[in-house]
């Protein structure tokens, strides 16, 4: 309703004015909870997007009544013989690199990985390529969920915990066993220089003001630490082909979406260095599937076209 929604006179990153029409009257073709129709503008100097007018903080829970970080993981059948090998290289790379103990494992998975790209950047996006902690190191997850990722930090041996607004999700990961809380990054207020490790998946482009969720990480991360963010990037290819049916969009939950150049320039204000980025081309195929089913009028998740 018109009452709960909020303008956005000016780039939310940077704070320039000039601006220039992305897309109009997009709708959520993703989940198809929140009504109404959206447009998406890019900033003229940083060349992110961002909604105007846009949900406000108060409003904003209304379009996440469904979603996918509510349910507790599923699980797997059996394992056939071919299967069972790709998990013994799979393991046998990751307990090298990120220090799990999985098992089966085979310690040909190091130099196998090497000759697979795409499969070795799966494995290290799954673990959001961190290094190996030292015993007591401290991890937190923003935006956690389900709990899925806090489970894989541990089983590295991290120290690990997270926070997500949403309440479902939060119950799913209490379930597990896992060290989450209900909240936002002020939980953390009165805090400084005590986590090693802080990673947001798919998180900054949900948020009104990410600018200060990054300084408020520069904060809590300890001299040294590491930040790993991943989020859409609204110059991708995806982006450009897919146009207003790029599933990146997301409508009304993507609030900013970054362009590389936005992203490195909002962390380095913010005090970090030694920045990276790394293309997730191994998405890249299930991206343009469901881009290809909303083009189509299908949901996102579905099985047709394929």
């Amino acid at each position: 309703p018109a009452e709960a929604l909020e303008s956005v006179a000016a780039c939310p990153l940077c704070g320039e004015t000039r601006r220039k029409t992305l897309h109009q009257n997009l709708v959520d073709a993703v989940f198809r909870v929140a009504p109404g129709r959206w447009n998406l503008y890019s900033c003229e100097s940083c060349r992110c997007a961002y909604l105007d007018p846009r949900p406000d903080v108060a409003s904003i829970g209304r379009a996440y009544d469904i979603y996918y970080t509510h349910a507790a993981p599923g699980t797997r059948g059996g394992q056939g013989g071919l299967r069972k090998l790709k998990l013994a290289v799979d393991n046998g790379y990751l307990n090298w690199r990120y220090g799990t103990r999985r098992r089966p494992a085979s310690r040909v998975g190091i130099w196998l990985m090497n000759l697979s790209s795409l499969r070795r950047q799966k494995r290290d996006a799954q673990f959001r390529w961190l290094p190996k902690p030292a015993t007591g190191q401290r991890l937190l997850d923003i935006g956690c969920g389900n709990g899925d990722f806090v489970a894989l930090a541990q089983e590295a041996g991290w120290v690990a915990s997270g926070i997500d607004a949403d309440p479902m999700a939060v119950a799913a990961a209490k379930q597990r066993g896992l060290d989450v809380r209900e909240g936002d990054i002020g939980l953390f207020a009165d805090q400084a220089n005590c986590f090693d490790a802080i990673t947001l998946s798919h998180v900054l482009e949900h948020l009104h003001d990410p600018a200060a969720m990054i300084r408020t990480i520069h904060r809590l991360l300890k001299p040294g630490g590491i930040v790993f963010v991943d989020t859409p990037n609204i110059e991708s290819r995806g982006a450009h082909r897919w146009g207003s049916n790029w599933r990146g969009l997301e409508v009304p939950r993507h609030l900013v979406i970054f362009s590389r150049a936005a992203l490195l320039d909002t962390l380095a204000a913010s005090g970090f260095e030694y920045i990276q980025t790394r293309r997730r081309t191994a998405v890249r195929k299930s991206m343009y599937l469901a881009s290809l089913r909303m083009q189509a009028g299908q949901s996102p998740y579905g099985r047709q076209p394929a």
